[in-house]
């Protein structure tokens, strides 16, 4: 067994280790997965070769592809949660849960909740860009940014709201990114 032998079995304990903090609304479970990326980009920096086998390259990358899919949610959840200075309530959709300012000039705030759905567009937003770095097309990043932002403009009137976006956003990208560049360190 050769050292990318073992990140290809980290790969797969990490993609189920996101998996399970998504499942369990458990952030924290998936921290070693930047372990796991650290690794692999490591074994190409030391220039270690990949293994010859045919089959060893396409399945480490789909398993990088579905770990900068599914370990973001936890990730920018976890981060999200130990930067945020003012902690929001989550709502039933994914959500935060933010009071309306005109309810408090009636007298009796109003809630409501937005930025939902964010989990399900932080995984085609991870997929769609390693995708886009994959095919040879890094332009399109700014695309999938673009949709999203304007996808989410009018949701963004409160500072928590933008807060949360921005760097939820960025960090979603910074992921998909990082474990493409271990994809593409593999092949």
């Amino acid at each position: 067994m050769t050292l990318w032998h073992i990140a290809l079995i980290a790969a797969g304990a990490a993609i189920v280790l996101a998996i399970l903090a998504a499942a369990v609304k458990r952030d924290w479970i998936a921290l070693p997965i930047v372990l796991v990326i650290g690794y692999v980009l490591a074994l190409r920096v030391a220039g270690i070769p990949t293994p010859t086998d045919g089959w060893f390259s396409p399945v480490l990358g789909a398993e990088l592809v579905a770990l900068a899919t599914a370990g973001g949610g936890p990730l920018v959840a976890f981060v999200l949660r130990v930067i945020v200075k003012t902690p929001q309530k989550l709502g039933k959709h994914g959500g935060i849960v933010l009071d309306d300012d005109d309810g408090h000039k009636r007298g009796k705030p109003e809630r409501h909740e937005v930025l939902r759905g964010g989990t399900t567009i932080g995984y085609l937003e991870r997929f769609a860009v390693a995708g886009a770095v994959l095919v040879g097309q890094p332009a399109a990043v700014a695309i999938i940014v673009a949709v999203k932002g304007l996808g989410r403009f009018t949701e963004l009137d409160s500072a928590a709201a933008r807060e949360r976006f921005i760097v939820g956003t960025l960090l979603s990208l910074i992921w998909a990114a990082v474990c493409t560049a271990g994809i593409i360190s593999a092949w």
